[in-house]
């Protein structure tokens, strides 16, 4: 009985040890190099990464000119990172930018 539970046992450990990732692969990096810009005057908002890896958006918070003041929230496709393309957004009509920021994912 003790031979068999040593088995088991040097039998599990082996398994782990094999199943363990042979090392790290390549390392994810987010978007680097970036900038953000809103229209002063106008509605929009602009997001721009021109190094890393993975991808990049523009994101903004926009607030109603007039009563009832509603907010809306809008975010735009997201953009390979180095591919100088520049993420837009606009906010709806009779709303301005309160907030706008950038997303990053790896």
């Amino acid at each position: 009985m003790k031979k068999r539970s040593k088995r088991i046992a040097l039998t599990a450990t082996l398994l782990g040890v094999l199943l363990l990732p042979v090392g790290a692969g390549p390392a994810a990096a987010a978007p680097t190099d970036c900038w953000t810009n809103d229209g002063v005057w106008f509605p929009y908002a602009t997001a721009h990464c021109s190094g890393g890896t993975g991808a990049y958006q523009v994101w903004a918070t926009c607030l109603q000119n007039f009563w009832p003041y509603n907010a809306a929230f809008v975010e735009s496709d997201w953009k390979p990172a180095g591919s100088q393309e520049t993420a837009w957004v606009w906010c709806p009509a009779g709303y301005r930018v309160l907030t706008y920021g950038v997303g990053l994912r790896s």
